[in-house]
């Protein structure tokens, strides 16, 4: 707080002291209180006057320094823009080369995927011929056990069939041979 100031509050102190003057809009005040004080303000108003200037000069000072500071800064801040720039170039031709040889990788890629493919489908197609002549030769091999097991059968059955044919050829002579000879009998 400068000293003007505490002047002024004292000044606003010999107001708030004031009386008032019954019957009218006035005030008593203590007018050698307020000249002193009025007289102090003006002997201190050079002497603020002086420290108003040396801030102004101050902070012209501190604005001329920062104006350097910033154009430092700005300098700075172009050389590592420019310096990005480079970068990015560089940035730029490594991400170019990194498209081109994953490009080359996708390609290659694709190639053995494709060779893997048509080496999965021959492998395959063998398989399925391979697979197929198997089924081929059982079936044929199938039929052919078929045909000796219904002619193996057709033999035995035949040749129970023929000997039944000829038990029951003996077992009709025999029958034949009882009642012949029990006729003989009944007639004799």
């Amino acid at each position: 707080m400068t000293n003007t100031d505490i002047l002024l509050e004292d000044l606003e102190d010999v107001l708030d002291d004031a009386t008032k003057i019954p019957m009218s809009k006035k005030w008593a005040v203590d007018i050698d209180k307020i000249k002193t004080i009025i007289e102090d303000i003006r002997l201190n108003t050079p002497q603020e006057t002086k420290q108003a200037k040396a801030i102004v000069d101050s902070r012209n000072s501190i604005i001329e320094e920062a104006n350097k500071q910033a154009a430092d800064i700005i300098a700075k801040a172009q050389a590592e823009a420019r310096e990005l720039v480079a970068r990015d170039k560089i940035t730029q031709t490594a991400q170019a080369e990194a498209a081109e040889i994953i490009a080359k990788a996708k390609e290659q890629g694709d190639s053995y995927v494709e060779d893997a493919q048509n080496h999965a489908a021959e492998v395959l197609s063998n398989a399925t011929n391979q697979s197929n002549e198997i089924v081929t030769n059982a079936q044929a091999k199938s039929r052919e056990m078929l045909t000796a097991v219904n002619n193996y059968a057709d033999d035995t059955l035949l040749a129970i069939d023929d000997s039944l044919y000829k038990a029951l050829q003996d077992v009709r002579r025999i029958r034949q041979g009882i009642m012949n000879s029990q006729n003989k009998n009944h007639q004799g």
